[in-house]
């Protein structure tokens, strides 16, 4: 990468809305130690940036084809793991506490299905409009700019898609800090997860990104105004 640009913020002079559509991003790109500002998470689209994210899409999401890049992203727009999790929030909606904690107890012998359903009790007041959306729709935001990136999607189609999910994203929460906990929330739900360590071990991803200055999350207004297409 050339020196000057891998130094420079915002090389490729993004608008700030299309740096807020790269922020629904910024969790797993954080955890990936990428940048935040530009479409190619790596920054670049060299060779071996190409071969290394093509070799990772096909080992951890069983993607190959143009074809499961757009699949798994109608997925995630439009069912994702926010669509079992709502259901059961509504279903518990429809109970009492002492017949939540009775069902839940009541699970012992299927641990994830518990797990789940603990996840759910937890966070069901504080998330209960947009649900664990975030974590589908960070990921879709991932998977069109590694669909970018080695040229399974054009760069026009990855921020038309980028643009659609950000609006949609805005609408649901009420800041980054909210739309984070949703992502964490349902990280937490895919992996049936309810331990403290990994609660506590994405909260710090979450104050990182709240607490810098540098942050897209701090950068970028909240409220920006998205109506116009990139």
């Amino acid at each position: 990468m050339n020196n000057n640009r891998a130094h420079t913020y915002n090389p490729d002079n993004l608008s700030d809305a299309q740096l807020w559509g790269l922020g629904v991003s910024s969790i797993l790109t954080e955890m990936n130690g990428q940048r935040h500002d530009t479409l190619y998470q790596a920054g670049v689209r060299t060779e071996k940036v190409v071969s290394n994210l093509k070799h990772m899409m096909q080992r951890d999401w069983g993607i190959e084809s143009r074809e499961e890049y757009l699949d798994m992203l109608e997925w995630l727009a439009n069912e994702g793991h926010n669509h079992s999790y709502m259901q059961i929030q509504d279903h518990f909606n429809t109970l009492s506490e002492k017949s939540i904690d009775a069902l839940i107890k009541a699970y012992s012998h299927n641990t994830d299905q518990q797990s789940n359903f603990k996840i759910v009790r937890n966070y069901r007041h504080t998330l209960r409009v947009g649900g664990i959306g975030a974590w589908d729709d960070g990921r879709y935001v991932s998977i069109c700019r590694w669909g970018a990136t080695t040229g399974v999607l054009t760069e026009e189609e990855s921020w038309e898609k980028i643009h659609q999910v950000a609006l949609r994203v805005q609408s649901s929460y009420d800041s980054w800090y909210s739309f984070g906990l949703s992502y964490i929330a349902g990280r937490q739900y895919w992996r049936k997860d309810t331990s403290e360590f990994f609660a506590k071990d994405a909260m710090k991803m979450i104050r990182g990104l709240t607490g810098k200055s540098n942050s897209p999350w701090n950068l970028l207004d909240w409220n920006l105004d998205l109506s116009k297409t990139p």
